[in-house]
């Protein structure tokens, strides 16, 4: 999977969703949209989990300047 940033991968599972969803399509496609949905997910989670301590080590001066 090619690398994208958060907001592409969120408009991406928003397409898959929407193309499960609607149906007409074969079960193999459905299986590798909804592999590559989880495997979106799943990243999604961990930038959310990153930016969640980032801030959470901002927010409590832990964090190093980058100056």
């Amino acid at each position: 999977m090619e690398k994208i940033n958060y907001e592409k991968s969120v408009a991406r599972l928003e397409e898959i969703v929407d193309k499960l969803e609607n149906g007409n399509l074969s079960l193999e496609e459905m299986m590798k949209l909804y592999e590559e949905g989880t495997a979106l997910a799943a990243k999604c989670a961990k930038s959310l989990d990153a930016a969640q301590l980032k801030i959470t080590e901002l927010s409590s001066g832990k964090a190093k300047n980058d100056d």
